[in-house]
């Protein structure tokens, strides 16, 4: 998550703070600034890219044509002890920890988790510089018995110290203290250390604790500061508990004892621009299991739908998204909270908001749809979007970015069905590690990753992303020849008569147009000769039967695949 997600140590190399970057880190007392000018990236940077063309979900992942992606693991994969038995679905916070040079741990949250099973996978990893791959060493679950189980693994974040917190954003109907130690079991921030896959014992007796602390509530995430004491929560609490809370813990890399408060705007939402911490009571194991009701009556400000909560970089502003609206908003912290505005997406008068998308060869107007989710930054200020709702995409907005200047990128078209959830990246920000949260299980087109396995997204999916060339021994990345520039199907699905393909092409050249059916049966092929520049062809597809089929487009240099469905 954010800042935190780099740590200090790396796989590569470590990264270079520059001072503008140290300067944020160390602001203090609400001098942080919005960051006006957008950097101008390496060529070989991860976030240097164009975009993908906006679109409905395919069967496959759409990434840029300069990236390529590994798969890690799916959901119902083996343990490493096969009595602890498979990895479970709906993977969500997905966060990268180092252990050393070219090792680390995968930390993968189980999103709608029960207490009867672990909510939390953890991978070992290893990246080969040979092959330029990564490798599973091990997969294991998370002991949590200790501590009475997790209850809804949901997003989380790893700390500067190298552990990883995940958090429980709901809790069962009937509130229990199960082992009698005056705290309800579920509803809590988990601190675990990824080497050996255990607890953190917060207060010394020997026993692992929850961060009580830290308050009970419908946790989204977490986010520590540089400073390593001041903590950012979220709560997804629907449209009246939905508070942003701020923890400062007593002593640096401790988070077992600290103060807790919650966010008041000095006005409505959409108005005000600045605002007050109000402290939330957590000295007792009764005000720890009532920190929302506490935090309403006092008058806290409800965003609908907290996801995640994020510190750039660069200013030092916090960035935070309200699921419900659609928006991302950002403020400067320090006395008080000063600066508070609309980042990006919808507002209390704009509530479709789009946003141009240049693909390369065009520009489309995009909707920025609701859902904002998962936020992580890169160490340049570039904020990437996960998107739970509208079409479900991964954005990328400039640190330049204003509403009235828009600089959003496409990054990822995501497969069927599935929602993208974590993110992180790796110190030297050559690697990016993200989930596909449950793909429809329907999907059957295949993709060959950069490691060379045959990879159907249609179960939860934990991959790393990285540039061609870092990323694999070949630029190639799924097929022997690479695809055309653009190539987008619609209407997709299609109940009509045609299907538009628009093919871009760097020359004039002969094509062949295949469609296969779900079986691999070929049920139409027309020949066609592409200019170049922008095409578009019909293909009549009057005679196909309700089904997912997928369209080839072979020429003597390129081989690409499109999935649509005809209902």
């Amino acid at each position: 998550m954010a800042y935190l997600r780099r740590n200090s140590t790396t796989t590569q190399a470590p990264m270079k703070y520059t001072p503008t970057l140290l300067a944020a880190a160390l602001l203090s007392g609400g001098n942080a600034l919005a960051q006006s000018s957008c950097p101008t990236l390496p060529a070989d940077h991860i976030s240097r890219f164009t975009s993908v063309q906006p679109s409905t979900q395919p069967q496959d992942l759409r990434l840029p044509s300069t990236h390529t992606f590994q798969m890690l693991v799916q959901g119902g994969a083996a343990y490493s002890t096969p009595a602890e038995g498979n990895v479970k679905e709906s993977f969500d916070f997905t966060g990268y920890v180092p252990a050393g040079t070219n090792t680390g741990y995968l930390s993968i949250n189980h999103e709608g988790s029960s207490a009867a099973t672990s909510g939390v996978s953890m991978l070992d990893l290893t990246f080969n510089p040979t092959t330029k791959l990564w490798q599973v060493t091990a997969k294991n679950p998370v002991n949590f018995g200790p501590v009475v189980g997790t209850f809804n693994n949901c997003s989380g974040g790893t700390t500067p110290w190298n552990t990883v917190i995940t958090c429980e954003e709901n809790t069962p109907t009937a509130p229990t203290d199960s082992n009698g130690d005056v705290y309800l079991d579920f509803g809590w921030n988990v601190e675990m250390d990824p080497a050996t896959r255990t607890v953190k014992d917060q207060n010394g007796d020997g026993k692992p604790d929850k961060l009580w602390k830290m308050g009970r509530f419908k946790h989204e995430n977490i986010v520590v500061a540089p400073d390593r004491k001041t903590v950012y929560e979220g709560a997804d609490e629907g449209s009246t508990l939905s508070f942003v809370y701020k923890y400062v813990a007593n002593t640096a890399d401790k988070l077992a004892e600290g103060t807790l408060y919650a966010l008041k705007l000095d006005g409505a939402i959409g108005t005000a621009t600045t605002g007050t911490w109000i402290q939330v009571p957590n000295g007792t194991p009764a005000d720890c299991n009532n920190t929302s009701n506490l935090a309403l009556a006092l008058g806290a400000t409800s965003f609908n739908g907290v996801e995640d909560i994020e510190i750039s970089p660069v200013t030092g502003q916090v960035y935070f998204t309200a699921k419900g609206p659609g928006t991302t908003y950002r403020f400067t912290d320090g006395a008080t909270v000063s600066s508070f505005e609309v980042f990006v997406g919808n507002s209390p008068g704009v509530t479709n908001r789009t946003y141009p998308i240049n693909y390369g060869t065009a520009t489309v107007n995009e909707a920025w749809g609701t859902g904002n989710d998962n936020l992580t930054f890169d160490s340049q200020g570039n904020l990437y979007v996960l998107q739970d709702g509208g079409r479900n995409h991964v954005w990328v907005v400039k640190p330049c970015h204003t509403q009235a200047n828009p600089a959003v990128e496409l990054f990822a078209v995501t497969p069927a069905g599935c929602e993208p959830t974590g993110m992180t990246f790796s110190p030297d920000e050559k690697f990016m590690f993200i989930s596909m949260q449950n793909p429809d299980a329907a999907n059957t087109l295949a993709t060959t990753d950069a490691a060379g396995q045959s990879v159907v997204f249609n179960k939860s999916t934990a991959l790393v992303i990285s540039r061609k060339g870092v990323l694999g021994t070949t630029l190639g990345t799924t097929k022997s020849q690479p695809e055309l520039a653009q190539a987008d199907v619609f209407p997709n699905p299609t109940a009509g008569t045609e299907l538009t393909v628009e093919l871009s092409s760097s020359r004039k050249e002969a094509a062949t147009l295949q469609v296969f059916n779900s079986l691999g049966a070929r049920v139409l092929e027309q020949s066609t000769v592409l200019n170049q520049g922008l095409n578009r062809l019909k293909v009549p597809v009057a005679k196909l039967h309700g089904g997912h089929y997928t369209l080839v487009v072979t020429t003597p240099t390129t081989s690409t695949t499109r999935t649509f469905i005809k209902q």
